[in-house]
């Protein structure tokens, strides 16, 4: 195989962050041409694999690309997306969507979120294809550009796979890392691959009253006082906690690793209801998202006038589900702890939790044996994703959906993520090329 040439792997990453790919909720604010010339540049730069492979633009932003195999009857996919989040250069130290490569570092927006896995997986396919690699079984490249959005692009693929009679027999999208600090009881570090993630709803708290009126004369709770008070209510009854199938399932993979004194707590989650809840309850955060549906208000609208009772009052209410919770059960509870009759709580959009995919299985155990061969001496789990990915859609058709961005990232690189300052060192980038090479060389 020829040898992979850093600087040109480096060159077309850049080039990848220089486009604007940034995708919007509102459609038109998304400038589609930015897109367009990222598929031209894919095109552009992956020759061999276009020769080789068959290409199709699904819609106005997806990219799925079919490498032949020795066989179709259990294909694999491996996934990314290339749409980003907005970012304000004001707040940067360097601009954000400059591609710059600085002291071993590639600097911009998208360099974590996914520009890096779509670009080392498309690296890694080239390289094989011009190395006249055959993969055993078809091997697909599924790429959306409305995941940030939640759009519907990845949604379109399946729908053209599965018209087609494609089922995977194994997914990989974006996820869990390298986590180099480790996971709290194991010293290791940790390579997290996530096997679930959790639905996402978004409703609309609101209030419509009859009459509004002069400020001069309040009534005893305005509109937007009961939705304040509906606010605080949401943040002061929390959903119950309780582990979900994927966490245990993450404990007892973690059991071997952690100090005897814990290996029977964490062998035995199930038991550890009143702890866990109190846990989660007092640190928040991570933890406390891993065990229950939390519950975020993030939006509040009302009258614009500072001198007029309003008539109507909104909140935005974000809602991220934990298994065996769905969207409808999460409406009626936000309407129990609002107890208020007269406010609405309205789905806006919304996706229960995923399905947990299979790990008793051989695709489990070889994703898991390349991950180890890649990063030795590390401790390797599923776990349940607290976000949201375009993985979700691939669960109509395969029970293998895995989520793991194969890169070493810390706690300070994942909190760059939608933040300021993304940037990603070259030499994980080139070890996440190498991580794909040998996995593609396994499907």
């Amino acid at each position: 195989m020829r040898k992979l040439k850093k600087s040109n792997i480096i060159r077309n990453f850049s080039d990848m962050i220089r486009l604007k790919t940034i995708s919007h909720t509102d459609p038109s604010q998304t400038d589609r041409e930015e897109f367009l010339r990222f598929r031209a540049l894919v095109r552009e730069r992956y020759p061999a694999l276009f020769e080789k492979g068959e290409g199709w633009g699904i819609d106005d932003f997806g990219i799925l690309i079919r490498i032949p195999g020795k066989s179709s009857d259990r294909p694999s996919v491996l996934m990314a997306h290339y749409d980003v989040v907005d970012a304000d250069a004001s707040q940067w130290s360097f601009e954000p969507f400059g591609g710059e490569y600085r002291d071993g570092k590639i600097l911009g927006r998208g360099t974590l979120d996914t520009k890096s896995t779509l670009c080392a997986i498309l690296e890694a396919a080239e390289a094989l294809c011009e190395d006249g690699f055959v993969p055993q079984q078809d091997l697909y490249l599924s790429f959306g550009g409305e995941e940030e959005v939640c759009g519907e692009t990845c949604s379109k693929i399946v729908h053209f796979l599965k018209e087609r009679g494609v089922r995977p027999a194994f997914v990989l999208d974006e996820g869990g890392a390298v986590i180099p600090e480790g996971v709290p009881g194991v010293k290791k570090q940790a390579a997290m691959i996530g096997i679930a993630e959790k639905g996402v709803a978004n409703y609309a708290v609101s209030l419509e009253l009859a009459s509004g009126g002069h400020a001069s004369v309040p009534p005893k709770h305005t509109a937007v006082g009961r939705l304040a008070r509906a606010a605080v209510a949401i943040e002061e009854h929390p959903f119950p906690a309780r582990i979900s199938s994927a966490v245990a399932c993450m404990f007892r993979y973690l059991a071997p690793e952690v100090p005897l004194p814990m290996r029977t707590a964490f062998l035995h989650p199930e038991r550890l209801g009143a702890a866990i809840s109190a846990g989660g309850t007092v640190l928040g955060g991570s933890f406390n998202a891993m065990v229950r549906s939390t519950a975020a208000v993030t939006v509040m609208s009302s009258q614009s006038s500072l001198n007029v009772l309003p008539t109507s009052a909104a909140l935005g209410v974000n809602v991220r589900l934990l298994e065996g919770d769905t969207v409808e059960s999460a409406r009626k509870y936000l309407e129990k702890v609002i107890h208020d009759p007269q406010i609405r709580v309205d789905l806006i959009t919304g996706s229960d939790p995923s399905p947990v995919s299979e790990i008793d299985c051989p695709e489990w155990e070889n994703l898991t044996s390349v991950v180890r061969r890649v990063w030795p001496d590390t401790v390797v789990a599923p776990y349940q994703l607290n976000g949201g990915t375009d993985a979700r859609f691939y669960a109509e058709i395969s029970n293998h959906v895995y989520r793991f961005s194969p890169m070493i990232m810390s706690k300070e690189d994942r909190a760059t993520v939608h933040g300021i300052d993304e940037a990603i060192d070259a030499d994980v980038l080139m070890k996440t090329v190498y991580f794909y090479l040998k996995l593609i060389m396994t499907l």
